[in-house]
């Protein structure tokens, strides 16, 4: 049987569900041979999963999601992946640590305007509730169990109060450029790839991909399980099948490294393996061979 791979997954280092041990141990039940572990501007699961994972026949590629915002692109944030990162790397951990801070800012003032709105929260209780980075995710959980008449799931708390957009929402800005995140990975080692680049819309997200390779980027992620995770797209796996294969021709034309993660988080998005990623995705990155 070919060997399968996954390489964009959360812990609870930032807003996933599962330990890292739990998330290692789910990757082999799903037979998988290798996941890179990307939490939100964290790595503090790394050590963790590699210990975890030894003997257990599956390799973790140590990585990171880092939070970028760019003025000239009117998106509220830009992710950018770092695979086969040094996660002791001090510049790393100084970004790291400058777009937490930010991170706290923001999460401080949407909690500001949901008590504007009349909801019952303070932000140190929610705080406490995140055993990693404090994300989005971890505001609209604690509201889903104060409100359950009120909220259905974890996404309709989004798409009521705390979505793009929405009643609720604050934009995050001046965290780290995507030239100094991409900068930060290479001297930490790793290679950078532009995570869901099908997020946005066909022409921003070439746009988007040009001025990621300006910057120094050295690919794009094209497998994606957009159909699950992306329901305003309005894909089924067919069409989704779709979507990859646009990125992938992209990825070939400009002759960069392409990726391929499922964005596993856990219960409220639980898609570790759900788009089969051959095991030659991981061999040409980690040789830096771009597409052909």
């Amino acid at each position: 049987m070919a060997k399968k791979i996954d390489l964009q997954s959360h812990t609870t280092a930032s807003d996933g569900e599962l330990a890292p041990e739990e998330l290692v141990d789910l990757a082999i039940e799903k037979g998988l041979s290798a996941i890179a572990i990307t939490d939100h501007d964290s790595v503090a699961s790394l050590k963790a999963a590699i210990e975890h994972s030894k003997g257990k026949n599956i390799e973790i590629v140590t990585g990171v999601e880092l939070s970028c915002d760019d003025p000239i692109l009117n998106y509220d944030k830009i992710d950018v992946l770092g695979l086969f990162i040094d996660p002791k790397n001090k510049k790393l951990m100084e970004s790291i640590k400058k777009i937490n801070r930010k991170r706290d800012d923001n999460k401080k003032r949407i909690i500001g305007k949901l008590k504007s709105l009349g909801y019952e929260i303070e932000y140190e209780e929610v705080k406490k509730t995140a055993k990693g980075t404090f994300g989005r995710p971890h505001i609209a959980k604690y509201l889903l169990k104060k409100y359950p008449s009120e909220f259905s799931s974890v996404a309709d708390v989004f798409d009521k109060l705390i979505g793009t957009g929405k009643k609720a929402f604050v934009g995050t800005h001046d965290r780290v450029s995507i030239k100094d995140a991409v900068k930060t990975i290479k001297g930490a080692g790793g290679i950078s790839i532009l995570a869901h680049p099908g997020i946005y819309t066909k022409e921003d997200s070439i746009r988007i991909i040009d001025y990621f390779i300006d910057k120094g980027g050295e690919g794009i992620e094209t497998y994606y399980p957009y159909h699950i995770i992306c329901p305003e797209l309005n894909v089924d796996k067919e069409g989704n099948e779709k979507i990859i294969g646009f990125y992938k021709k992209i990825a070939k034309s400009k002759r960069i490294l392409e990726s391929g993660g499922n964005d596993h988080h856990g219960n409220y998005r639980f898609t570790l393996g759900a788009v089969e990623i051959p095991y030659e995705v991981l061999e040409n990155l980690r040789n830096r061979k771009p597409a052909l």
